[in-house]
């Protein structure tokens, strides 16, 4: 039976159908899955949180689907465990150095100049945007609206009613792989979940951290993750440019693992995370590290600051890599915010300073924030996607009658319902 009153509902706030959502990060070191909700004060509760090591994927690509279809239920298990619900469907991030970006517009006709711009004339302009020639195998993954002009009035953002002739969107596209895309959701719904909508990881992780007058002011945003780091750039409140960067946080593993000719990866992982840091002057002369060499039964101490120093040398090589992709675009002198450093590597110590020095602007480590519920569990940069993707799901709900001008509401403006359901 057609539910008649499933759009009042939502209007208003109050869907039945929909009391809980679930956000779903693929990462190349980690499947994490987050579950949350509006509570009365319309503020996102977080309920659950899962975490699981991926072990089939590498750079966002799906390379064993049994493997990371385990991941997936175990991650979404303990989630829905805490959380004491059965989810149904989730919103994935996606990632991988198969993602690129372009920047397009369309141009329409209002249909009725003295009533003016609808939604109708909105969607004709978007359509015209996204009619773009590209490889069989490349496909959309969202297409974001950055501005609108109405005649000749421009950098608007909702044209909605303004009474004009000639109407044009200026939109962000993001493209991905076609076959990834479609193994990812395979691997989801092999897990017993459906797919409700996909999202490039960097601008899910942006909704997570990046407050609305850094992106009027102009910033960039670096998730650095296990396999890529993902790059998104705003200026003036809307997303210009996004991309990936085909190195991250492994590569800093693996040079420490290939160099101390350490045992294990997960050795070398467990040293980085706790002796790591990217300043070596921090490191006393006196303070060492024990490691397990390959070739040798017995540990051995190595000095600190030499292990600080192959951090050092690798996390300077990614920012270089994406400050280059930077100032490939036309927005480098325009980020008066600076950078926003997200994701599980961007908790290496100095990392801050690092990235002030590469990049000559301010920058900072960016969690999420402003949440209800597990706070304390969820309150770092490793959670800024799946958290993110969970406020793009509830702040659905809210845009249905909520117009306070918060940035999770402007940037949610630019994420279009047309191309971004599965």
């Amino acid at each position: 039976m057609l539910d008649l009153l499933g759009p009042l509902r939502k209007l208003l706030g109050k869907s039945k159908e929909k009391e809980y959502y679930a956000g779903l990060d693929i990462g190349t070191t980690k499947v994490c899955a987050i579950i949350g909700k509006l509570d009365d004060d319309n503020k996102l509760t977080i309920m659950g949180v899962g975490s699981n090591p991926s072990v089939g994927l590498k750079r966002g690509i799906v390379v064993n689907m049994e493997k990371t279809v385990e991941s997936i239920q175990n991650a979404l298990a303990k989630a829905e465990r805490m959380a004491n619900v059965d989810v149904e469907e989730v919103l994935v991030g996606i990632a991988g150095e198969h993602i690129s970006c372009i920047n397009t517009n369309g141009v329409v006709t209002v249909d009725d100049p003295e009533r003016g711009v609808q939604y109708k004339d909105i969607a004709h302009a978007k359509e015209k945007a996204l009619k773009l020639t590209m490889p069989d195998d490349r496909e959309i993954i969202n297409a974001v609206p950055q501005e609108y002009t109405c005649d000749d009035q421009a950098h608007i953002q909702d044209p909605t009613n303004i009474t004009c002739q000639r109407l044009e969107v200026k939109m962000h596209v993001v493209l991905g792989s076609k076959t990834n895309r479609q193994n990812i959701i395979k691997c989801v719904t092999q897990a017993g979940y459906k797919v409700k909508s996909i999202l490039f990881e960097s601008l899910a992780s942006s909704l997570a951290i990046v407050q609305e007058s850094e992106t009027e002011l102009g910033c960039v945003v670096l998730d650095i993750g296990g396999g890529t780091t993902d790059m998104a750039v705003f200026t003036e409140g809307s997303i210009r440019h996004s991309g990936v960067i085909p190195f991250g946080g492994d590569n800093l593993t693996n040079d420490i693992s290939i160099t101390l000719r350490i045992a294990s990866s997960p050795d070398a992982e467990t040293i980085k995370k706790k002796y790591g840091s990217s300043i070596p002057s921090r490191c006393d002369e006196k303070d060492t590290v024990e490691i397990q060499p390959k070739i040798q039964r017995t540990k051995e101490l190595i000095p600190r600051k030499f292990l600080v120093e192959i951090i050092r040398y690798r996390l300077e090589e990614i920012l270089l890599m994406s400050k280059t992709a930077l100032d490939d675009t036309e927005y480098r002198d325009k980020l008066y915010a600076g950078v926003v450093l997200t994701g599980g590597t961007s908790l290496i110590d100095g990392i801050e300073e690092l990235a002030e020095k590469v990049f000559g602007m301010p920058a900072r480590v960016g969690s999420p924030e402003c949440l209800k519920g597990m706070t304390g569990v969820i309150s770092s940069p490793i959670y800024s996607t799946a958290v993110g993707l969970v406020q793009y799901a509830t702040d659905e709900i809210k845009d249905g009658y909520s117009k306070n001008g918060h940035f999770k509401h402007v940037l949610l403006r630019f994420f279009s319902k047309l191309f971004g359901e599965v």
